[in-house]
């Protein structure tokens, strides 16, 4: 019990890292690794399965309601840009988050090889998300690159990258670049294509503006647990992935002319194959295990000629998970404490410790489960019911601050239902 403890403590002190420029792609993947772990506290077992989720931020929806109301305003151009920038100045300093997901799966026969026993499912999964930050800040040069949808030709991005922001705001990129290249070159041809008065200049001053980032996974393929002997366990899952995601910068000019998001032409899907793989060790009621989620092998088809780079990438998951369990008749506590890592965040972003209590009967098909969970951001309250076939868990993240760094913390609500036999 004591390295529990010791990492529990780690959790509960950590103290903050040094705080950054708010990058909206680094704060999905925080977020979206704190739900991972959720996820993988209500593990699927060795059943057909369905399985769907959703979380959100309480405010959300209010948020789209405005922009697309800001999008409609009627009035001058200069009102509907006022307005605009009024809606981005009401949520400053804030993010909203929402995820959907969806899985499917159903079990293989188990066997044995060389001492280890495999219990090996067919498993489909898709993931839907995006992070949404809103900010008063100075617009950049490259800020103005990733007002576009698809890949911007380099001719074209080294002009861009050049323009002197202040005597250019207001002005159409599209004029900018006819007057500033050659015909038939590439950034010729890409601008001649573009709508007319569709990528301005903004004012370069401390204006609201909002960045998207958004991201879609499909995985499909063999997930594998196994057991070695009375101690050992863990799984090795090997599937296909495709990938997609979006990144835009959107300011109060581009909402007032209803041009705030677009689907890009030419979507960055790439398809590559995935390693998971998790050694544990389990002695009497302890368990403790080290895995890597998500480790990209080879790569199978690239993206689109013409669509944007992938801002998420492919760094992997790294998982540190130890657990205890006690049961007293029907009545179970399994305190727990873990720590995850990817590239982008540090190891005190994903630090966690809690405890989760229950009262289950038939063979844990019917039963009542509450987990208390806390890391460094929020404090995590999770009940769960199991009926049979079925499985309700609702999870509420509030935060234990109401800023980190200059992101004003909001709850986020879960819900995830399964069906299974």
């Amino acid at each position: 019990m004591k390295p529990i403890r010791a990492l529990a403590l780690g959790t509960l002190v950590a103290g903050s890292i040094s705080a950054q420029a708010y990058d909206v792609v680094e704060r999905y993947k925080i977020i979206d690794d704190k739900l991972k772990t959720e996820a993988m506290l209500r593990p699927i077992g060795h059943d057909f399965f369905f399985d769907i989720g959703a979380t959100a931020n309480k405010n959300v929806q209010d948020v789209i309601d405005d922009i697309d109301k800001a999008s409609k305003f009627q009035g001058t151009d200069q009102e509907k840009i006022d307005e605009a920038n009024r809606i981005l100045t009401k949520y400053d300093k804030t993010e909203q988050t929402i995820k959907l997901n969806v899985a499917l799966g159903t079990p293989l026969p188990s066997f044995t090889a060389w001492d280890v026993k495999v219990t090996p499912n067919l498993r489909v999964f898709v993931d839907v998300g995006a992070n949404i930050g809103i900010r008063s800040q100075k617009v950049t040069n490259q800020d103005l690159i990733d007002l576009f949808q698809d890949d911007v030709p380099a001719e074209l991005q080294t002009i861009i990258l050049n323009l002197d922001l202040v005597s250019e705001q207001g002005n159409d990129i599209k004029t900018i670049c006819i007057a500033r290249t050659t015909a038939n070159t590439a950034a010729r041809l890409y601008c001649d294509n573009l709508p007319t008065g569709k990528y301005i200049v903004p004012n370069v001053g401390n204006n609201p503006t909002m960045t998207l980032f958004a991201k879609a996974d499909a995985k499909a393929g063999f997930f594998n647990d196994y057991t070695y002997g009375e101690h050992f366990f863990g799984n090795f899952n090997l599937y296909g992935m495709g990938r997609a995601d979006l990144y835009q910068f959107v300011t109060g000019t581009q909402i007032a002319k209803g041009d705030s998001i677009d689907t890009p032409d030419k979507m960055n899907t790439e398809t590559t194959v995935q390693l998971d793989y998790r050694l544990g060790y389990r002695n009497t009621n302890y368990s403790t295990f080290l895995g890597i989620e998500e480790l990209k092998i080879t790569k199978l088809g690239d993206a689109k000629e013409g669509s944007k780079a992938h801002m998420y990438d492919y760094d992997p998951l790294i998982r540190f998970h130890a657990d205890a369990r006690y049961r007293l008749s029907a009545l179970s506590l399994q305190p727990f404490v873990g720590v995850h890592k990817r590239s982008g965040y540090g190891f005190a972003d994903g630090m966690y410790a809690g405890t989760s209590v229950g009262a289950h009967v038939w063979g844990d098909r019917l039963g009542l489960e509450f987990r208390g969970m806390v890391d460094k951001q929020y404090l995590t309250l999770t009940p769960r019911m199991k009926l049979w076939l079925m499985q309700l868990e609702y999870s509420l993240k509030k935060p234990l601050k109401d800023t980190d760094g200059d992101v004003k913390l909001t709850a986020l609500h879960s819900i995830d239902f399964r069906i299974f036999f």
